[in-house]
């Protein structure tokens, strides 16, 4: 069983090795044909059912594994250097964002032991301004959310045709006075589709209802943290969220804040 992740620099660029609860380490294994990753690896993600993990980052690469076997079955090479990615709850799609848009891979018919011929991606929201830093899906499926670098979370309707463009937007989650740095839902047995909750340069986690947009409640992480006191001396925090995890069917959130 396979618990833990890390990220090492070796050779100026990033190695993935997982720990298994033994201690012991996997090095994955490219098996596209296509190269390691040779920069800095900024974003990873496990499919619902732990069967596909996908790793992309600074290289423009984004490599899909499978972890039966630990080996590279997909490589799709981004115009631009990966910001995030996340991957549909049926394990069909495997969206990415560079800076200014998204773009999405079929992987439909996924086999632990295939190796897939390298696919073209094809863009599902383009031609945006504004960094994406995060993505997710609804618990339920129903809805892509992206994150940006100018304050605010979109919510789109993910689409039966995603190839063909995600252009229904269902709503936009408006508050943030910062950059939102992550995204995350919790989910209650009352409510399966769950809440977005979402972290913020603005020292702030927030929850929201994502079919209105509405925001539900607010957390000041500056009033949870207290003050820091650097030299003996107090100094107001200035804590930036800088990533949310949750549990499934809970409503608990853990907060990584950059002090």
């Amino acid at each position: 069983m396979y618990v833990k992740i890390d990220l090492f620099e070796q050779n100026n660029y990033s190695t993935l090795w997982f720990f298994d609860s033994g201690g012991c380490a996997v090095y994955l294994v490219e098996n596209s044909g296509g190269s390691l990753h040779k920069d800095s690896i900024r974003a990873i993600r496990y499919r619902a059912s732990g069967k596909l993990f996908v790793s992309a980052g600074d290289d423009k690469l984004v490599k899909i594994w499978s972890t039966e076997s630990w080996r590279c079955i997909s490589t799709i090479c981004s115009e631009k250097r990966v910001t995030s990615v996340a991957i549909s709850n049926d394990g069909s799609y495997v969206c990415f964002a560079d800076k200014f848009g998204v773009v999405d891979v079929d992987v439909e018919g996924f086999d632990g032991n295939q190796v897939f011929a390298d696919k073209k991606a094809a863009p599902m929201l383009s031609h945006y301004c504004s960094i994406i830093t995060s993505l997710e899906f609804s618990p339920d499926g129903r809805f892509f959310i992206s994150a940006y670098r100018d304050f605010k979370i979109r919510v789109n309707v993910f689409p039966k045709k995603p190839l063909d463009g995600a252009h229904e937007i269902q709503s936009f989650a408006l508050g943030h006075t910062e950059f939102v740095s992550c995204l995350a839902f919790v989910c209650t047995q009352e409510f399966p589709q769950g809440f977005l909750v979402s972290g913020s340069g603005d020292s702030t986690v927030r929850l929201w209802d994502i079919s209105s947009g509405s925001l539900l409640d607010t957390c000041d992480i500056r009033e949870k943290a207290g003050p820091l006191e650097f030299k003996g001396i107090e100094e107001e925090c200035c804590a930036a969220v800088t990533d949310l995890c949750t549990i499934p069917d809970s409503t608990l959130v853990a907060v990584a804040v950059q002090r």
